[in-house]
């Protein structure tokens, strides 16, 4: 059984993979970001690879982000298998992350049932479903709201000054567009979206069940807990599997 020094330093160790991740890509704080004229592109399969170009490196970091928040759980886990007591800062840290993965009722959780309900919410999306999303929401990114604001995922928020009000809507609506000043930070956004809010429960469901049965884990496959992200519901669903599958993206980023 490893002392509380040895598992203080693997702790550590964890924690440092996560900080250098951070430290060593572009910050999500920046100067807002100069968005390509995708529109300019022809012929079309150029305009579609420049987009996933161009989308793809911040889910590759904001994922290895949330990688390795993972392997932190996945360490802490491993520890109190080995009827190791938790240490103080293992539920400082537990207690951080299930306030920005929205846990339920986590101030009254066993810290074991916590750890539990975060390693369902704390994982990577596939990029195959994220650029496919992206590429439906922004219209290959050649919306307003991609070009002028670094929303590629129709995000909405609630709060005021949070983002752009649409020119269709209400003077009494309170939600608008929201707005990021990187694409970065609307990708982290999206991330952590699907991984707390109720309205995804199903697809970080499907995906925990995917891991559990040592199946992959695909774009496809979670796509179906995507029926509340639009109005749409099914349809949507199916729009963008077809998406997945009619770009490659499975093959292409996987």
């Amino acid at each position: 059984m490893p002392s509380l020094d040895t598992k203080q330093v693997i702790l550590a160790g964890f924690v440092l993979v996560a900080v250098v991740l951070g430290v060593y890509f572009w910050p999500r704080s920046a100067p807002p970001e100069v968005v390509p004229d995708f529109a300019a592109y022809t012929p079309v399969e150029a305009k579609k690879q420049a987009f996933f170009d161009f989308v793809r490196p911040s889910l590759q970091i904001e994922n290895s982000l949330i990688l390795a928040e993972r392997e932190v759980l996945l360490g802490i886990k491993a520890s109190a298998a080995l009827e190791v007591a938790y240490a103080e800062a293992e539920i400082q840290q537990i207690r951080q992350l299930a306030e920005k993965y929205r846990v339920p009722d986590r101030d009254t959780l066993a810290i074991d049932a916590v750890v539990n309900d975060l390693l369902s919410r704390v994982d990577v999306v596939p990029e195959s479903l994220a650029l496919a999303q992206a590429a439906n929401e922004s219209a290959w990114g050649t919306s307003r709201f991609a070009r002028d604001h670094r929303n590629f995922f129709g995000l909405w928020c609630f709060t005021k000054g949070c983002g752009v009000k649409p020119r269709q809507a209400s003077a009494e609506s309170t939600h608008q567009v929201a707005a990021f000043e990187t694409v970065r930070a609307g990708v982290a956004y999206y991330l952590l979206t699907l991984n707390s809010h109720p309205a995804y429960a199903l697809l970080r469901a499907r995906r925990q069940a995917l891991r559990v049965a040592g199946q992959a884990v695909t774009g496809d496959a979670m796509a179906e807990g995507l029926l509340r992200y639009s109005e749409r519901g099914q349809d949507y669903v199916d729009e963008i599997r077809q998406m997945i599958r009619s770009n490659g993206l499975e093959s292409r980023v996987e």
